[in-house]
């Protein structure tokens, strides 16, 4: 093999043609089972002209050489010229993306060389280039001992006194600010194996570390908040270090989070740094009096507009600074003494109530609303009077802003602060039903207030309970009305949900209305699903399970085989997984009417449940370096797995479970396929209880 047919090889991997990729990809799995290609990889990351070539071999060497069975597989030979080709390549190499490509190589060598000390040559290269004179040489030493430590820290460990005492240097590199941030870096991958004896010396490092975020945060946003992970680090593995400067890093992020200057994303990393703090270290927050100055920062950020105010203001985002400052406040009133939160914020609300800005009238009863569930017994005994004449008013502000903030205020009080919210249904559910008589109106100014009005209405009338009969013929006539008019599939969902709230607590009494209501569903779960109509029906299968629970099982029995059946025609005819969580919760819901009845239905139900837990539909890999997701790497891996001698796998079976999938950072499974196979099982459970054991 040449290297320059390997060269050719991969650069056919990156030539816009499926047909030669494919091609590439099949030489390239050949060549890979080669013990030569380690050698002809490091020629090709030595010599190549083609820089984009040099770092395609970069990521492919260090693929092949990530498993420590294949590091150890190599001959002494070959593993000696590939250390000393890569600390030559490190030198000579100019482009940067290549270099780090080589450092990251060298990381998974050190991960596997340094605990048996059998690479002394790199600790002496790093100590030499990090001490140079030359700025791009201690760049270059800085970079190599940043990744060695995120691959190899506790190999390091016994060289960190060391260490801290050259990071002390670095962090000070007056020329070069990449010294510094890999300095950085390179605490935060050692923060674990800090030990007692170098509590002191990060200690030490601390302001220095916060004065080079601070000069950072002004030119490279993104890489002030990746230096910011320390602080993460240090509070999840030894706060001790922070301790004697925490009222400096919370002035510092305090600082950040109040700069309009900054970017978002900054200012949010500052906010979910004192939250974090809020939640591990709670009583140090009290102790050092930092509750009010947090407060006096929060809340003028809360009050500042935002983009999505002419949206939806409190749909999640999270790195909006406003939304993030209100989740803050959440998270101190869930984890601090409520007398330590509410009075000086109730007096923030009260000026800001008076305010003719509507953007603070706005933070006043979003602010209300977060503290209720943390606060919610304090506030109860102490303010609720005051807030709920507060949200009254609020509901009929002229500023859509303000009335959606209001709604939501309701919303989270009817949710937490039960029952005593219950006692005033005769003053605020009217002004509720007044707001659906208008919904036209308000889906033409904010269609997001029209969504907190439904989220108030559902949580309020299904807490009521019975106390909600009196006001039953207004409710689902408005709702009813809503359903026959010319309004979009987005509210009709939420008045299919709110039918569903309603019956949780009206139950048998909402009989009357059951013909009209299932007249409605039925409309909406036999029309062609669409993505148009999808929320739709979804919302009319949740709903329709809830009336089989609640109004009656005598009153629903006559339904119950054709629902069985309306079931099963979906699940053959639709792939959505909301659509399949909901009509396995509909059969749940109908077992608790048919009983042993379903028994016939069961085997094809339990088919479609047992493939959607068995499915891996939307589950993802999460690579480290973007380059991973290259699918030949996979194909590569499976084919060298597949000649594993019975030797190697006794020999390496205690560290397959690291090894196998160093690559990947983790697994996601979107929400939906999520939520599918949670529901799926949550069903099952159901069904087993209410159909019972049968021969």
């Amino acid at each position: 093999m040449a290297s320059s047919s390997l060269g050719d090889i991969l650069s056919n991997l990156l030539v816009p043609d499926n047909k030669i990729i494919q091609q590439a990809t099949s030489e390239l799995r050949q060549v890979f089972q080669n013990p030569a290609i380690i050698p002809e990889l490091c020629g090709v990351i030595s010599s190549h002209q083609n820089e984009q070539i040099r770092q395609y071999a970069t990521v492919i060497l260090r693929r092949k050489i990530t498993k420590k069975r294949q590091w150890l597989k190599m001959s002494a030979d070959v593993t000696c010229s590939m250390k000393q080709m890569l600390l030559q390549s490190l030198f000579q190499e100019q482009n940067k993306t290549v270099q780090k490509g080589i450092a990251q190589v060298m990381g998974v060598i050190a991960k596997h060389e340094l605990p048996q000390n059998n690479w002394p040559d790199l600790l002496k290269v790093l100590n030499d280039l990090t001490s140079s004179k030359a700025a791009h040489e201690r760049e270059i030493g800085m970079c190599v001992l940043s990744i060695v430590a995120s691959a190899a820290a506790k190999a390091l460990q016994p060289h960190l006194g060391s260490l801290l005492t050259l990071f002390e240097i670095t962090l000070h590199d007056s020329e070069s600010k990449l010294v510094q941030f890999y300095t950085v870096q390179a605490m935060t991958s050692l923060v674990d194996y800090a030990g007692s004896d170098n509590v002191k010396h990060y200690q030490r490092l601390v302001p220095q570390v916060l004065d080079f975020i601070r000069g950072l945060s002004a030119n490279d946003e993104d890489s002030a908040c990746e230096a910011m992970e320390l602080f993460d680090e240090l509070l999840q593995s030894d706060v001790s270090i922070l301790v004697p400067h925490l009222t400096y890093v919370v002035q510092f992020c305090l600082e950040l989070a109040s700069n309009n200057l900054l970017g978002d994303s900054i200012r949010v990393k500052a906010m979910s740094f004192i939250s974090s703090l809020t939640r591990l270290k709670r009583k140090a927050i009290v102790k050092q009096k930092l509750v009010l100055p947090i407060l006096e920062i929060l809340f003028p950020i809360l009050c500042s507009p935002t983009d999505s105010d002419e949206e939806d203001e409190f749909e999640e985002q999270s790195n909006n600074p406003n939304y993030y400052a209100a989740q803050v406040i959440d998270t101190m009133a869930l984890h601090l003494p409520p007398e330590r939160i509410i009075p000086p914020l109730m007096k923030m609300v009260e000026k800001a109530l008076q305010s003719d800005n509507p953007h603070n009238r706005k933070a006043a009863y979003i602010t209300m609303a977060v503290t209720a569930e943390g606060c919610g017994d304090h506030i109860r005994n102490n303010y609720l009077p005051v807030m709920v004449e507060c949200v009254y008013k609020g509901m009929s502000d002229q500023q859509h802003v303000v009335r959606g903030a209001a709604l939501f205020a309701l919303g989270q009080f009817a949710e937490h602060l039960q029952p005593s919210i219950s006692k005033y249904h005769s003053q605020l559910l009217p002004v509720l039903f007044e707001a659906l008589a208008r919904i036209n109106e308000a889906t033409k100014k904010n269609s997001s207030i029209v969504i907190k009005m439904f989220y108030a209405l559902e949580t309020f009338c299904e807490n009521l309970e019975k106390g909600l009969l009196p006001y039953l013929p207004m409710l689902l006539d408005r709702i009813l009305l809503i359903l026959n008019s010319n309004v979009d599939n987005g509210i009709k969902e939420l008045a299919v949900s709110a039918i569903g709230a309603t019956a949780n607590a009206a139950k048998e009494a909402l009989l009357p209305y059951f013909p009209a209501i299932l007249e409605k569903l039925k409309h909406y779960l036999t029309a062609s699903h669409t993505p148009e109509n999808a929320e739709l029906q979804t919302q009319a299968l949740d709903t329709l399970g809830v009336l089989a629970r609640t109004i009656g099982r005598d009153n629903f029995a006559p339904l119950a085989e054709e629902c069985v059946q309306l079931g099963f025609d979906l699940l053959n005819t639709v792939n959505d997984p909301d659509l399949r969580r909901c009509t396995y919760g509909l059969f749940a819901s109908l077992s608790s009417v048919m009983k042993e009845q379903m028994q016939q239905y069961l085997p094809n139900m339990i088919k479609y449940m047992i493939n959607s837990l068995k499915s891996t539909d939307g589950v993802k890999a999460r690579y480290e370096e973007e380059e991973d997701r290259v699918l030949v790497f996979d194909s590569l891996d499976d084919e060298e797995d597949e000649e594993k001698s019975e030797e190697d796998i006794t020999e390496c079976y205690q560290d397959e479970d690291d090894e196998e999938h160093e690559d990947i950072k983790g697994l996601s499974v979107e929400n939906a396929f999520l939520e599918e196979k949670e529901d799926t099982c949550n069903s099952l459970g159901d069904m087993a209880e209410n159909i019972g054991c049968f021969k």
